[in-house]
């Protein structure tokens, strides 16, 4: 980690045709809890739409293009379908995070700053492992807005990114982020490489091909097809039958409904009814 900086995980956005439908989606399946109303930024790389909401204690945002238009956030979605495009991280000084990543060869880009002395930087996917990292410097980084008080319905647990290598990916993040071991790579027994590192209260997982090949190689096929970068994120929920059964009934792609390496029942919400996002479910909180 970077010495002398202090950041914390905001929010995971992904990036919607319609804010207006995804956001009902998630407020008609989880226990959503009101962030903020959906509005227009002429900030970062041009216009666009955005709204958040809680959902089990973290932010999640969405993005959109303005009618008419086509910013970062159409072409995102002409290259690679509606999905997951970023998580940002506020930071209480951004400057010696990004020089430091800059004399190591990291990609940084699209930095700005703004007169409410705030300012923002990217670490280009090229960079971190197919993922979109946005760092936001807050005046007001002492005083954050809490999330709700937990209800014990659901519980955010992590973001997942798709891999080549566990530890090269994890030898990264523990160099600039505020990272500590969560599990070490190992074998997990649906027959795929998995790892997680604890950021300041934020789970990043991994999770890489053992390289056997063949249709249950689903890290590897996903690599083959889209890259390295996100590939789902997961959520406890206590409702998990009533919600399984309520989505069934209304016609959502639910799959690989069973239990999980540790024994806990899940299912996985498809990207293809999620707005192109890949939500894993677990019942527990």
């Amino acid at each position: 980690m970077i010495e002398g900086v202090r950041m914390r995980f905001d929010h995971v956005s992904i990036a919607v045709r319609s804010i207006d439908r995804a956001h009902e989606f998630f407020r008609r399946y989880f226990p959503v809890h009101f962030r903020n109303e959906k509005r227009r930024d002429d900030q970062v790389s041009g216009s666009f739409h955005w709204q958040d909401f809680w959902l089990g204690g973290f932010a999640i945002e969405m993005i959109e293009d303005l009618p008419g238009e086509k910013t970062f956030v159409g072409k995102f979605i002409d290259k690679h379908g509606e999905g997951m495009h970023h998580l940002s991280i506020e930071v209480d000084h951004l400057e010696p995070l990004t020089d430091a990543m800059k004399r190591d060869g990291v990609r940084v880009v699209d930095e700005q700053k703004f007169p409410d002395g705030s300012a923002t930087a990217f670490i280009s996917p090229r960079s971190a492992f197919g993922a979109l990292i946005q760092f936001w410097e807050v005046p007001n980084f002492d005083n954050p807005k809490p999330p709700p008080a937990p209800d014990g319905r659901a519980r955010f647990d992590h973001v997942s990114l798709a891999v080549k290598d566990i530890r090269k990916a994890q030898e990264f993040f523990m160099r600039y982020f505020p990272a500590t071991m969560g599990r070490e790579p190992h074998l997990a027994s649906e027959g795929f490489i998995l790892g997680n590192l604890n950021i300041e209260g934020f789970k990043l997982e991994f999770i890489q091909s053992p390289g056997t090949g063949g249709k249950a190689d689903f890290v590897g096929n996903f690599i083959a097809k889209y890259g390295e970068g996100f590939h789902h994120l997961t959520i406890n929920l206590k409702e998990f039958d009533q919600t399984l059964s309520k989505l069934k009934a209304e016609g959502i792609r639910v799959v690989d409904e069973g239990k999980d390496w540790r024994g806990d029942r899940e299912f996985y919400i498809s990207p293809r009814s999620a707005f192109g996002t890949l939500i894993q479910v677990w019942d527990t909180i």
